[in-house]
């Protein structure tokens, strides 16, 4: 593959990877609403950050990544469900007792809060087998030849992981201003029971 369709490939790999609704897409809503823009920019960063560093070991491992991870779907989504079921938990017991998950907006500075931020979701993303499950598959099926063209799909990946999650944070972060912190509470409720459904159609299968 040339290294200009590998770009184009990439791009769209990376958007639609991106764009789905997941547990990390609702945290990273979540965090932008409750701690603000700046924060929510910082929480994108570390997710695409790991969408990179995945799509650049599937674009050069290809075809044989996609074949381990095959045989090991079953543990793959065992793995992934519980870890989004623990951090739907944890968010979820959070703010039932008053305080979201991460929620900082007028506690702490500027600084840490986004330095903060970018570490939560660069570990939560790594955590999730599912990220880079994708990844693989996608490379595998692209058929990647030489270091230029997966060069080129990473680098596709990577403008457009990070396009989409700052374009999500920041939209969710501005309108987070906007709310009282009772319905930030609530959406904050709504989307962590919303990650422990993800977690548990993981676990079942779907």
């Amino acid at each position: 593959m040339e290294p200009s369709a590998a770009l184009l490939a990439g791009l769209a790999a990376g958007l639609a990877i991106a764009m789905q609704v997941g547990a990390v897409s609702l945290l990273l809503v979540e965090a932008a609403i409750t701690a603000g823009p700046r924060a929510g920019a910082a929480a994108g960063m570390g997710v695409a950050t790991v969408d990179v560093a995945f799509a650049a070991v599937a674009a050069v491992a290809g075809g044989a990544a996609g074949a381990v991870l095959s045989t090991h779907e079953t543990e793959i989504r065992t793995a992934a469900a519980g870890v989004v079921a623990a951090i739907g938990l944890h968010g979820l017991v959070a703010s039932l007792r008053g305080r979201p998950a991460g929620s900082e907006r007028s506690t702490s500075t500027a600084g840490h809060r986004t330095s903060g931020h970018f570490t939560r979701f660069l570990v939560i993303t790594a955590a999730n087998p599912l990220t880079i499950a994708s990844f693989a598959a996608v490379a595998a099926a692209l058929s990647l030849d030489g270091p230029a063209a997966a060069l080129a799909f990473t680098g596709g990946v990577g403008f457009a992981s990070c396009a989409w999650h700052m374009v999500l944070a920041l939209a969710a972060g501005h309108a987070g201003q906007w709310m009282t912190p009772r319905i930030r509470r609530g959406l904050t409720i709504v989307g962590r029971l919303a990650v422990l459904a993800i977690a548990a159609h993981l676990a079942l299968g779907g």
